[in-house]
This record gives C-alpha cells, structure tokens and sequence, in this order.
C-alpha cells in the first residue's frame, strides 16, 4: 500500500524548520540577535491541521513592516504551499498582553496582513490565505500574559 505524498511538502517544511532552528540557536550561542527562531507541530494521520509558528519578536515595537529574520522561513513556507497546492491555510499572529486592546488587535492583524501579502508575492494563491490578528486572545503562557512566548507568528494548513 502507497501512503499519500501529501505530507511530503510539509514534511520538507519540518525539516527545513528543524535545519533554521538549529542555526538560529548556534547564530544565539555566537551572539547574533536572530530571534525568529521556529518550532513545528505537525498533524498526525488524522489530517488534523498542521502548524508552524515563528516568534514574532523580529517585528519592530508597534511596527507591520516584515522583518528581514522572517523573510527566510517565510520563504520556505511559501515553497512548501506552493507545491501542496494546500486549500487553506490560516496566518496568525500573535501577542503579548502590553497596550490597549484596539491597539493590539489592529496591529496583530496590520502583521497578519503583511505576512499574506509577502507570501502572494511568492507565488502563494492569494484565495488560499486568510489573515488574522488574534491579539493576546490564545497567549502560549497563560499564566503570564506578558511573556515574550505569547508574541507569534502561526501559519495553519486547514
């Protein structure tokens, strides 16, 4: 029996998050101030959806401009959607509890917008994107809303 070659793309993807973190980890060891470094929660044979999440400390305070330390992975993200031809995928972003509500919502989704926006012009289909921001509504750290964790970048294949 032949297993699908769907997983295939996003397997690459793990493994190219495998390969980023290590070096992000090494460039921190050295001294470089790389701070995107990212992990990968990958469905099982369920096909439940597949997440791989960035840290979001790259963004400038109160800034949408994408930061040069997420142009890599995010390249590699938009690799992997091209080649799965995935339906949908949700972009996430993330933070912390600090500033006004409006202000944190408006941000995360100005991000959110931004990260879409560099994936289409990769070649990503513009229709298979849907931005969100999330604010400090799902932090990582509950029981400290203001831990740097909670700031992230999650992109789910639906």
């Amino acid at each position: 029996m032949r297993q699908s070659l769907e997983f295939l793309p996003w397997a690459l993807l793990s493994l190219a998050a495998l390969v980023l973190s290590a070096s992000a980890a090494d460039a921190l060891r050295a001294g470089s101030t790389l701070s995107a470094l990212q992990t990968v929660d990958v469905g099982g044979a369920d096909k439940a959806p597949m997440r791989y999440t960035l840290g979001a400390e790259a963004f400038a305070l109160d800034s949408a401009e994408l930061p040069q330390e997420l142009q890599r992975p995010l390249d590699a993200v938009a690799d992997a959607l091209r080649e799965s031809g995935s339906p949908a995928v949700r972009i996430e972003v993330h933070t912390d509890a600090s500033g006004p509500s409006e202000a944190r919502r408006s941000l995360t989704q100005r991000r959110a917008d931004a990260i879409k926006l560099y994936l289409v012009e990769r070649g990503v289909d513009a229709a298979t994107l849907h931005s969100v921001g999330m604010s400090s509504s799902v932090p990582r750290r509950g029981n400290d809303p203001y831990a740097g964790s909670n700031r992230r970048v999650e992109i789910v294949r639906l």
